[in-house]
């Protein structure tokens, strides 16, 4: 069973500092953080939504804590954290346009290497289409309405 590894005023604290970071970037949204251990690794997930739920990008990162202790558990967190942040700011400065793949891929991280992925959907398209399935006709906003 997957054991958090976040309190949620730890979360907050990350996410002021994510938003403060990059809030130059950011298109009216808000980032929110988790955090687990399964089994002997460490899973970050970190997810960049906009506010009116046309946009998701769901983030993660996965590093197992060595055996031979040369990482602890918290500095393996810190590691995933430091690996999404650098990460971000990548993604930022190639204009959103430099995604994670959808399955785990290694990355080299200074001298460790993360599994990451990622997944960008539209929640508001995603939910139309699941209305539109069962035989419902949804509002759908113009996207060329939305403001950036």
């Amino acid at each position: 069973m997957a054991r958090p590894l976040l309190s949620a005023e730890n979360a907050a604290t990350i996410v002021a500092a994510l938003e403060t970071r990059h809030a130059r970037k950011l298109r009216d949204e808000r980032f929110t953080v988790s955090a687990r251990m399964e089994g002997q690794t460490v899973v970050v997930d970190l997810s960049l939504a906009r506010l009116d739920g046309t946009f998701l990008y769901e983030m993660q990162a996965a590093k197992s804590v060595p055996d031979d202790g040369s990482l602890s558990v918290a500095d393996t967190l810190d590691l995933c954290m430091d690996f999404l942040d650098w990460y971000l700011g990548r993604y930022f400065e190639e204009d959103r346009e430099l995604l994670l793949p959808l399955d785990h891929q290694p990355h080299r991280f200074g001298e460790h290497e993360v599994l990451a992925r990622g997944d960008v959907r539209n929640p508001t398209l995603d939910d139309a289409a699941d209305a539109w399935l069962r035989g419902e006709r949804p509002e759908v906003p113009d996207p060329r309405r939305r403001l950036h």
